[in-house]
């Protein structure tokens, strides 16, 4: 029988957990099963089994609040029916915040923990004393400590996790899931379509999309930048787009299901990802996601030289790459593509190319795989 590895995630599954859905999917030397505190979008994601480890009996009612908003955790109790149920023998803990809060749930079962970070757990979260008191224990817990590119594991190493312990993964897509297309210039008087998919966060960046979109406008009316997300800043990024008078040019299209995601993927001619570290600390931590989607389409990529980025693209081959919060290299760079439609063709080939290369999901989680193996037998959990 295959060895069981539970997936810690909460909720299962946010509209943006594509790449921890690819994890399950894929899985092949191992049994997959989830564990988590509510679900969500199970139609978009869907996935057997998934236990639901909150609070079920009186016991863990009573104890719940205290455990979760005091000590920091979830009650084991749960968890422990669901171990002894699906025979999991290790817990992968997506997200720190997962992490840090079933780690003592792995000390008290004698199970190995393996935590992927993958942006704010790793940037943002550890300025806050409440975080660096949890992670603390977490980085001595876990057995493995997973990043998605080099730039993210020098921050674990920063913020305290054993260098020794810090393993490189990165994220995967199903390349045969996207539709391929060489990019071109669309027929006289069709649009020229830039797409962002992002939260509506400063460390986005949007707002420096939208500045450069207005001082090309006039060089390139064919443009229009469409924007799939939302967040705190829209108000902020509503009045931009009215004060640079770009309301019939940028979109703000709102979240939107992953299948529209996917279409508006594959109607776009460039995509763009211009992430800066925000003041309070936020970054990527590694790189957004949709940057390997987007190439697994095909589409130009037009972003910033910002955390993990460079690796997860290919720069001057698959995607141009300026200075983080400088609007006007953002908008020389988008001119030069838009000025140069002969060039998508071999930046969407060689950006597909790198996503076969480096970002398969068959690829990575066989190197999971061989991560999950090295820690059971180590942890002396390969019992049949």
């Amino acid at each position: 029988m295959k060895p069981t590895v539970a997936h810690c995630v909460s909720p299962y599954l946010f509209l943006t957990g594509s790449w921890i859905h690819s994890q399950l999917k894929f899985a092949r030397r191992h049994r997959p099963v989830v564990f988590t505190q509510s679900t969500e979008n199970l139609d978009v994601f869907p996935f057997e089994p998934v236990h639901v480890t909150g609070p079920q009996s009186g016991l863990d009612r009573l104890t719940y609040p205290f455990s979760r908003l005091v000590l920091g955790r979830f009650p084991a109790a749960p968890y422990a029916r669901a171990v002894q149920e699906t025979q999991a023998r290790l817990l992968h803990a997506h997200l720190g915040w997962e992490g840090a809060r079933v780690a003592p749930v792995a000390r008290r079962l004698g199970l190995p923990l393996i935590v992927s970070f993958y942006g704010r757990d790793a940037t943002l979260l550890p300025r806050k004393l409440y975080w660096r008191r949890l992670y603390r224990p977490l980085f001595r817990t876990a057995t493995r400590i997973l990043a998605e590119g080099h730039h993210m594991a020098k921050t674990l190493a920063e913020i305290g996790a054993p260098e020794d312990r810090i393993r490189v993964i990165h994220l995967g897509v199903d390349p045969g899931g996207f539709h391929f297309a060489e990019r071109k210039a669309p027929a006289a008087g069709e649009p020229i379509i830039g797409l962002i998919s992002a939260s509506f966060r400063e460390k986005k960046g949007i707002e420096y999309a939208i500045e450069a979109t207005a001082q090309v406008r006039e060089k390139h009316p064919a443009f229009r930048l469409r924007i799939v997300g939302d967040g705190p800043l829209r108000p902020h990024l509503e009045s931009r787009i009215t004060e640079l008078g770009l309301s019939d040019v940028v979109e703000l299209l709102g979240y939107q299901p992953y299948p529209v995601y996917r279409e508006e993927l594959e109607r776009a001619h460039l995509f763009l990802a211009p992430s800066v570290v925000a003041k309070d600390g936020d970054t990527e931590g590694g790189a957004p996601v949709c940057l390997i989607d987007a190439q697994a389409c095909g589409l130009p990529i037009l972003a910033t030289t910002h955390c993990d980025i460079p690796e997860i693209t290919s720069p001057d081959q698959s995607s141009v790459l300026v200075p983080e919060r400088d609007a006007n290299a953002l908008a020389e760079a988008l001119n030069r593509l838009l000025s140069q439609p002969q060039s998508w063709a071999d930046m969407g080939r060689k950006g597909r190319a790198h996503v076969e290369a480096e970002f398969d999901i068959s690829r990575q989680v066989d190197r999971m795989a061989d991560l999950y193996d090295e820690v059971l037998q180590e942890t002396g959990m390969t019992r049949s």
